[in-house]
């Protein structure tokens, strides 16, 4: 009977988990619609910002503009953007999977990074990288918090201290769908663009002059992108935890399912037993 009784002290610590699992993954769905709406939101003004500029930089007097040149070789500033906490399946291991694969390629002391998340700020301190600035997640994403990373990346190249901006993040495809994305924010890569994506031509007026006019369209572009990458990232962050929870949720409702099959399996037991031990008292008083 000892036995029966751990088995049901097990089954309450499972109910237990169960409660703290479903409630995990009813949270983690709502932050995970709210992250994904106000990821779709941005993403149309990200696109068609992106569009202005590949049709301005079909422009001859825009052709030669740093900014949209082919990244030579040189020091990189890249964004690692991960989760504070755990408990999300794959995706904080997918991103330092390809965060080390990067720093095998291009050398670790070739890069600088931004950090966002701890998971991945104590990844890159464990292998020696040297992290410029870093910020957390514990707050609501708004594009006034996300500037300052897109001022950093576009200080550090237009000044020369960096040939490339790059972000790895999780991209955000459904609920049940994200994948890691390696995205070069600067300079912009115009190269293998169809006309589809561009658009048809269009005559611009410019004012005050198309110079400033088209680095200032660059420049919040950059912050509307950087901002964009790391909605998707915090959405598809809640989305993994969700499916994580979800998992965790399914695999202790069937081991509690088994641990009382087996409780009902001895308590059985034990019945019978009794049973045929008051048979045998009564046929021994006959």
């Amino acid at each position: 009977m000892a036995k029966g009784l751990e088995i049901k002290r097990r089954i309450r610590s499972i109910k237990s988990m169960l409660q703290v699992t479903s409630a995990m993954e009813l949270i983690s769905s709502i932050k995970m619609k709210k992250a994904q709406d106000a990821a779709l939101k941005s993403k149309t003004y990200v696109f068609e910002s992106w569009r202005a500029i590949l049709r301005l930089s079909r422009l001859k007097e825009n052709r030669d503009n740093p900014l949209l040149k082919k990244a030579e070789e040189g020091k990189i500033l890249l964004l690692v953007i991960t989760s504070d906490r755990g408990l999300a399946g794959s995706y904080n291991s997918e991103i330092l999977k390809k965060t080390l694969l990067f720093t095998k390629e291009n050398g670790l002391e070739n890069i600088d990074f931004i950090t966002m998340g701890k998971k991945g700020q104590d990844f890159i301190r464990k292998i020696g990288g040297n992290i410029i600035a870093q910020f957390p997640l514990g707050q609501a994403i708004r594009f006034s918090f996300t500037s300052p990373i897109a001022l950093i990346g576009w200080n550090g190249f237009t000044e020369g201290k960096y040939t490339k901006f790059i972000s790895i993040h999780n991209h955000f495809e459904s609920a049940t769908r994200h994948s890691t994305a390696e995205l070069q924010i600067l300079p912009i890569n115009i190269e293998n663009i169809s006309d589809q994506e561009v658009g048809p031509e269009i005559e611009f007026k410019y004012e005050p002059n198309k110079e400033e006019l088209f680095e200032n369209i660059i420049r919040q572009s950059v912050r509307a992108l950087t901002y964009q990458v790391i909605l998707e990232s915090e959405a598809a962050e809640h989305a993994s935890r969700m499916v994580a929870m979800k998992n965790a949720t399914d695999a202790a409702d069937d081991l509690k399912e088994d641990f009382e099959f087996t409780y009902n399996q001895i308590r059985q037991q034990g019945i019978t037993a009794e049973l045929s031990e008051i048979s045998a008292g009564v046929n021994a008083m006959n």
